[in-house]
């Protein structure tokens, strides 16, 4: 499963970076955590930062200063390297990082490989993993299990409070693909098409969402997203699956673990079919832990949700504004029409393009004659453009969140829903998807 000769095979701890050429590529909160680990246990160790693009010429961590190193500067850097810290955005396949002779490693990896009292959870997947990691350490709490939740959810992994017993890690598939640790639990949601401008390939963002469970004591693993597998001639072992009959799955509100009834849902969130799967996944975990599913079960009553997830903001004018901004595929906005199915329904969808395959979204829309569908950025013209050779009336391209908003209310009668579910990142528009959310209030007035 590895494509680059200077992926690491094997542990490197911060102590073995000691009197190494270090070179951390990126300065966002992941690059800046690798450089305050690395200040916290060598001191008087260098290293360098780079990152690609424009940008501020200086970062500061934990008092110092450190230039950043761009073009000509950041590929010399690279070669002379030793070891190259890669923050998640970098891809494993850049071509600087295949010329270059330094091992890659991670904030993760670093963080991974130093001893811990606490067990590790691993969860990954393409759509559900925000949700399944949430909600599981929103579980063991309300179990009287301390547990803390960090890594791709937005907390650098440095950041959790030690005094836990259980670190619920989120991994995207860029932070699983050259992972090199254990985590103690590996947990793979669901896999579809995504992130092709960073892997590559179809194939490789498979394999290195894989990766995970190759580095799992226990692996865990959605009935569909194992047969993802297995049709792509990936092998990976498996010891738990979710959402078959005999194992962990829900029929309309009940939940069974094979034929045993253990209880129903009653979270309004959580009965939403697309979270069926997250549920499972979260019982899995909590029976493999050797903790009590019913109990679990119980404990998901009180589960807020995610911010930006399928979020109802209110009524304007009879009209029912919803932001589910963290959608960045496909698969998750067609999960959010579903889940307000009946009123008519205007979508709001597109943003950074990653060259991923939208026609499951248009299909969905032309099939399900959803009431209009306002597309926004490059991926929006893509979607727009295939809602045209479906034969789709009533869609509209604009270029602003405000032209969104304004043309969704001129479309959507009363009673109807507006829904903000991009199918797509906010890279370009919106510094991340929480400024695009805030941006969808604002202009909604709320």
């Amino acid at each position: 499963m590895r494509f680059l000769k200077n992926i690491l095979e094997c542990s490197m701890r911060v102590d073995d970076l000691k009197g190494k050429k270090i070179v951390i590529w990126g300065t966002g909160k992941e690059g800046q955590a690798s450089a305050a680990l690395i200040l916290d246990r060598l001191p008087n160790q260098p290293f360098v930062f780079v990152d690609e693009g424009e940008g501020p010429e200086i970062v500061t961590v934990a008092g110092h200063s450190f230039p950043i190193l761009r073009g000509q500067k950041l590929a010399s850097a690279l070669f002379e390297a030793d070891t190259v810290v890669k923050s998640p955005g970098v891809s494993l396949y850049h071509p600087l990082l295949k010329a270059s002779r330094a091992a890659v490693t991670s904030l993760l990896n670093l963080w991974m490989a130093e001893p811990k009292k606490a067990r590790v959870i691993g969860i990954t997947g393409t759509k559900g993993k925000s949700t399944t990691a949430t909600l599981l350490t929103h579980v063991l709490n309300s179990m009287n299990q301390k547990a803390a939740v960090a890594g791709n959810i937005g907390t650098p992994v440095t950041e959790c409070n030690d005094n836990v017993d259980y670190f619920v890690v989120e991994v995207s598939s860029y932070q699983a693909a050259n992972f090199t640790e254990t985590f103690n639990v590996g947990v793979l949601v669901s896999l579809f098409p995504e992130h092709l401008n960073w892997h590559g390939t179809l194939d490789k963002y498979y394999r290195d969402k894989a990766n995970l469970l190759s580095h799992s004591k226990r692996k865990i693993v959605g009935a569909d997203a194992a047969a993802t597998l297995a049709s792509h001639g990936i092998d990976v072992a498996k010891d738990v699956l979710f959402g078959v009959p005999d194992v962990f799955h829900i029929d309309g509100s009940q939940v069974f673990q094979g034929a045993v009834l253990i209880g129903s849902l009653t979270n309004s969130f959580l009965l939403r079919a697309h979270n069926h799967g997250n549920v499972c996944a979260v019982l899995s975990v909590i029976a493999v832990l050797g903790l009590n599913a019913e109990e679990a079960l119980n404990a998901m009553a009180a589960y807020k949700g995610l911010p930006h997830r399928q979020c109802e903001l209110g009524e304007k004018d009879g009209v029912l504004y919803v932001d589910d901004s963290i959608s960045t595929t496909p698969q998750s906005a067609i999960a959010a029409m579903e889940a307000f199915t009946g009123p008519p329904l205007t979508l709001i969808a597109g943003g950074f393009d990653r060259a991923i395959d939208y026609a499951p979204l248009a299909d969905y829309i032309a099939h399900k004659k959803i009431n209009a569908v306002v597309c926004l950025g490059d991926s929006g013209k893509r979607i727009y453009d295939l809602l045209q050779e479906r034969n789709v009336k009533n869609a509209t391209l604009v270029s602003t969140m405000q032209e969104a908003v304004n043309k969704a209310k001129q479309s959507t009668p009363k009673g109807g829903i507006i829904l903000l579910s991009p199918a797509a990142p906010s890279y370009g528009m919106f510094k991340n998807f929480e400024e695009r959310a805030a941006v969808f209030a604002d202009v909604s007035g709320f």
